[in-house]
């Protein structure tokens, strides 16, 4: 088994060698009219799309427009039931209203100032009886009247402020519970300002099936609005011929479409970074499609008709020396699988 898979491969390498395997570049030149032409496979893409994204929770009270309508940028495609918000909502304002109450009662008390005030003023008038007393100016029930007083004053100053410090405890903490209830209120009203699902663009409804009494999770995808009075063919390029196209270039544009069609177009974009799935480039050519003939997906053939300097070039590479091995890719596919790029 070991010696057959040696054969094998010692076969590839030899039809590799001797040529008869062509390269990805080698499959898209050829000869038209005595010219060397680049001929590239592509496919029609519309020119903007844009998904339909769910933007909240909810369930769907209104579908407005149905799937293959035509939709502007701006315009209202369904819109959800805001009963369930509005409903959370006056829960929440009654909750704030309610705490608001208990912190105000909270807030009652205060005259801490008054206090101290009087509490000096005693431990003063202690200190003058004191110094009477000891004089032998003031009695001993004088003396024992003002230590009484200026005690019992403590005391309560005391309890005063434990009270008073529970109580601001407790205010923190309502205000904390406050913040939080804001904070929902300001989420609910949020939620209430996307109850409708917008169109992102102009263009036509596609995989659009939502329904009325439907429930959406945020961010549920429910379709794509496509734009395709304007589409973008896009080809894929073999990499060793990047050097012969340029951004600008007219190209020929034939359509695999019942008629055929044949269209002329520019070459607006190229991607240089060779794509690991397909191994190829992509150039992008832009058309205008007023009549809708053009459908996503349909499939192109791009001729790329080259300068005489560019002929010479490519006829040597090619045709002309061994230089043509450079360009045998063994990795790249055959046919060129660019499906990902096919969306519909």
């Amino acid at each position: 088994m070991k010696y057959q898979h040696l054969y094998g491969s010692l076969i590839f390498l030899s039809i590799l060698l001797t040529g008869c395997v062509k390269s990805a570049e080698e499959r898209q030149v050829t000869d038209v009219n005595k010219e060397t032409v680049l001929r590239i496979e592509g496919f029609v893409r519309p020119a903007e799309e844009s998904k339909i994204m769910a933007p909240i929770d909810g369930e769907i009270l209104y579908v407005l427009k149905r799937n293959g309508d035509n939709v502007h940028k701006g315009e209202t495609i369904a819109t959800y039931d805001k009963r369930p918000i509005l409903i959370e909502i006056e829960k929440i304002q009654e909750k704030i209203r309610s705490k608001q109450r208990s912190m105000r009662v909270n807030t009652k008390g205060g005259g801490g100032a008054e206090h101290e005030a009087v509490l000096d003023n005693a431990k003063l008038q202690l200190q003058k009886i004191a110094q009477l007393y000891y004089a032998g100016a003031a009695s001993k029930i004088e003396f024992d009247n003002a230590e009484d007083r200026y005690l019992t004053l403590l005391v309560n100053e005391d309890e005063r402020r434990l009270v008073e410090a529970g109580r601001n405890k407790v205010y923190e903490e309502d205000r904390g519970v406050l913040q939080d209830y804001y904070a929902e209120l300001s989420q609910l009203r949020y939620q209430l300002t996307r109850t409708n699902i917008i169109a992102m663009g102009d263009g036509f409804l596609t995989k659009f099936n939502l329904e009325e009494g439907q429930r959406l999770g945020t961010n549920d995808e429910l379709g794509e609005i496509i734009n395709i009075e304007n589409v973008v063919v896009y080809g894929a390029l073999a990499p060793g011929l990047y050097q012969f196209v340029k951004v600008g270039q007219k190209v020929k544009l034939s359509f695999l479409t019942t008629p055929s069609v044949e269209r002329s177009g520019v070459v607006e974009r190229i991607v240089p970074v060779v794509d690991p799935e397909i191994g190829r480039m992509i150039i992008q050519i832009p058309l205008k499609n007023p009549d809708y003939f053009l459908q996503p997906s349909t499939k192109t053939l791009i001729e790329i008709t080259l300068s005489r300097k560019d002929q010479e070039k490519v006829r040597k590479i090619f045709y002309g020396s061994d230089e043509r091995s450079k360009f045998v890719d063994s990795k790249s596919r055959i046919d060129g699988d660019y499906s990902k790029y096919q969306k519909y």
